[in-house]
């Protein structure tokens, strides 16, 4: 038996992406962005000096994703089909002062940036240095193996958001996936967030075209114009397909990183402390209507989308229904045009008859003329002949009758 030739790329996927071990005390800058106008080939060569500036090795095998580190420094680079994301690792110490400046180099344009501390049981973090005075959320996660705390909030400098981790019992593993995810929620968010800017200028536009189809639906019902109005609504329709083409992506796309955002968030498996919203309270209450807009946007346009086929499909209806009365109108002037000539037949029906008799008179006469030889016995025969005219237009009245009878019956 031979193996399937998909078979090592679907085992492989789901080591695709492996975690890293991590003890505290750490740092990093987690940033996601756009791949930019030079492509991979420019992004590859930046890793690659980035690599160079801090004397890490790339792995042996590298298939998009890799991690690699030294003693003192470690990169994650992960890429997706709308951008990348590269965490930097500071293993010496719960800090990022010797990651400033590394990733700016990197093309693209910025969407999110994370600094995170990561600092061990014996150190209990001053959050005021972190935070100021700015509104802090947190939580005990992984069951109680460690705390976290963020206020969302940017800095001043380039924007990042500042997370903190307190590590009271995590195992090295658990580490590597808690800061993972807490990466992940931060930017999941913000390309989640790419559709927001969209709804919002889309909801107009979708309000001004739910009143033009609401005033031709208006129309339909008064029985206008209906070439007019199937016109209108093709035109409208167009319009609506138009931007369904240009949004189908971004929404379906929101849609998914809405998701990983509540997957990610419902695998810290938060616990309340006390006085702190937790990170779940925090996206429900600032988030979540940013994602019921996008959501919205395009239940909106799928909706307005179907409206219109509906009133399509009315509107071609009553075109077929008139077509249908005019082919009737059509159809009867055409029996009536046919029931006047039938009409006409039957008055010159007479007329027909006396000719008819004149030469079933004239034919049978040549043919006694030329048949009877004797002259008495030729006049008798034409004498005969003569008297029975009026039982010959008998016959004839009565076979014409006949074959009219039918069509009369239209009348």
């Amino acid at each position: 038996m031979q193996n399937h030739p998909l078979r090592n790329q679907i085992t492989q996927e789901v080591h695709a992406r492996p975690f890293q071990r991590f003890k505290s005390d750490l740092g990093l800058l987690h940033i996601a962005a756009s791949y930019g106008t030079g492509g991979e080939q420019a992004l590859g060569d930046a890793l690659n000096q980035l690599l160079t500036n801090i004397d890490v090795s790339l792995p042996e095998t590298v298939d998009g994703f890799f991690y690699a580190e030294n003693a003192h420094y470690g990169v994650r680079y992960e890429p997706h089909n709308e951008f990348y994301t590269l965490t930097l690792y500071q293993l010496d110490a719960a800090s990022v002062d010797k990651l400033t400046g590394l990733w700016e180099a990197l093309p693209g344009e910025l969407l999110c940036g994370v600094k995170l501390f990561y600092s061990g049981p014996q150190v209990q973090p001053n959050l005021k240095d972190f935070f100021a005075t700015h509104q802090v959320s947190g939580a005990e996660v992984m069951g109680g193996a460690a705390k976290v705390w963020t206020d969302f909030y940017p800095d001043d400098d380039k924007g990042f958001v500042t997370i903190v981790v307190h590590n009271s019992a995590l195992k090295t593993f658990q580490a590597g996936r808690l800061l993972q995810r807490l990466c992940e929620i931060e930017t999941y968010r913000h390309t989640a967030l790419l559709a927001y800017p969209l709804a919002q200028e889309l909801m107009p536009q979708l309000t001004e075209m739910d009143k033009q189809l609401s005033t031709i639906t208006h129309e339909i019902a008064h029985n206008a114009d209906a070439p007019a109005l199937l016109k209108q609504l093709m035109a409208l329709a167009a319009d609506v397909e138009a931007l369904s083409a240009e949004t189908a992506h971004r929404f379906s796309a929101s849609q998914a990183y809405f998701a990983v955002v509540d997957s990610r968030i419902v695998e810290l498996r938060e616990e309340r402390i006390e006085g702190l919203q937790t990170v779940a309270q925090f996206m429900e209450r600032r988030l979540d209507p940013a994602k019921r807009t996008c959501i919205a946007a395009n239940d909106r346009l799928e909706r307005l989308s179907r409206r219109i086929a509906r009133a399509t499909e009315l509107i071609r209806s009553q075109v077929d229904l008139s077509i249908e009365r005019q082919n009737h109108q059509l159809l009867e002037g055409l029996n009536d045009r046919a029931r006047r000539q039938l009409r006409l037949q039957a008055k010159l029906e007479s007329f027909t008859i006396i000719v008819v008799t004149y030469y079933a008179f004239d034919l049978l006469e040549r043919s006694i003329r030329n048949t009877v030889s004797a002259d008495i016995l030729r006049d008798q025969v034409l004498m005969v002949l003569s008297f029975s005219v009026p039982i010959i237009a008998g016959v004839i009245w009565w076979y014409v009758r006949k074959l009219l009878k039918h069509y009369g019956d239209d009348d």
